[in-house]
């Protein structure tokens, strides 16, 4: 069964059956659908105004329940079900390659399928095509001997085409989404392609007519599910082999990242944040000196280019006010020792 969230997106103030379906908003990446298990009617949107996507807090762990107003909710893997089959479909594995101007120098995503399961067409998965590319992948197989896998990522070098990608851009760090599926869940698009037609007056005895008006049957697929997947997510670590046939790439969790130290954020009394980046927010006129110092000479662009945040609690009450929630990155009261 499909649960795609275009169907099943869950609603305020709404009366839920037994057994019906939900899905979280893509947006938190939770792959999982939530079963009614006691029927109800949903919270206020009121209750989830400050809550992500204003909906509630759906678990990220199967067979988790929750409260929704009088509604009590069920995790479940929609997945599960059809791996559980006696005859399942087949299973399709999507690749996403990642590239950030922060890391490799450009903004891109490269998609493709590597075309097992006798699939050699280019599929359609949640809106986006994976064309079929001669690669080969293995080793992804997890044990229970503590060692994380480091998969490898084989692709053909026609032309020297990889070769040169890699000269052009610097693909070490990228991040590599494998996306595992069923066929039954990929775009109806998929079921479209290269229709036969013919015209009406050489099927005339052949056609379904009601009412006068001819029936035109169409083939689609009406489980498909952007939703049901499970993505994993991995770091090109390094180049372990290149020639005119091949180039081999050796993947790595983040965890085991060459020259990653962990954690990435240590306890420390001063705000690791970029001053006026994401995470600080501010985006005011008013200027200071390192040593909390108010600048009021020269234009307000000469004002900006002079503004440094000293990275202090009381830098950010200057900007911010002595509100509660102040995007300060530091921990209060906290001091590293040597």
């Amino acid at each position: 069964m499909a649960y795609p969230y275009s169907l099943h997106a869950w609603s305020a103030n709404r009366t839920y059956e037994l057994g019906d379906v939900v899905r979280a908003n893509p947006a938190k990446a939770n792959t999982l659908a939530f079963k009614c298990i006691a029927a109800g009617v949903s919270g206020e949107a009121s209750v989830y105004a400050d809550f992500p996507n204003k909906e509630p807090a759906f678990p990220f762990k199967i067979a988790t329940e929750l409260k929704d107003g009088t509604v009590k909710w069920e995790s479940f893997e929609p997945l599960a079900e059809e791996l559980l089959r006696l005859a399942p479909t087949a299973i399709i594995d999507l690749f996403e390659v990642e590239l950030t101007q922060e890391v490799n120098n450009v903004n891109d995503v490269l998609r493709y399928h590597a075309g097992k399961n006798g699939l050699t067409e280019d599929i359609k998965f949640g809106g986006f095509t994976y064309p079929a590319v001669p690669v080969e992948i293995d080793g992804f197989e997890f044990s229970g001997k503590g060692v994380l896998p480091r998969p490898t990522l084989r692709v053909a070098n026609a032309n020297n085409a990889i070769t040169a990608l890699m000269l052009a851009y610097n693909v070490l760090a990228a991040k590599v989404r494998r996306i595992r599926t069923f066929a039954k869940f990929i775009d109806a698009a998929n079921y479209n392609q290269n229709p036969s037609l013919t015209s009406e007056a050489d099927v005339t005895d052949l056609l379904i007519t009601q009412g006068g008006n001819t029936l035109i049957e169409q083939s689609f697929n009406d489980t498909a599910d952007p939703d049901a997947k499970i993505v994993e997510t991995w770091y090109i670590d390094r180049v372990s082999s290149e020639n005119q046939q091949f180039v081999e790439f050796e993947l790595a969790p983040k965890i085991d990242l060459t020259n990653l130290a962990l954690p990435r954020r240590t306890v420390e009394e001063f705000c690791p944040w970029k001053y006026r980046g994401v995470e600080c927010g501010y985006k005011g006129d008013s200027c200071f000196t390192v040593t909390n110092q108010k600048i009021t000479s020269g234009t307000l662009e000469q004002r900006k280019a002079a503004d440094v945040c000293g990275k202090r609690v009381s830098s950010c009450q200057l900007r911010f006010g002595t509100q509660d929630n102040l995007p300060f990155g530091g921990f209060v009261g906290a001091r590293l020792q040597a």
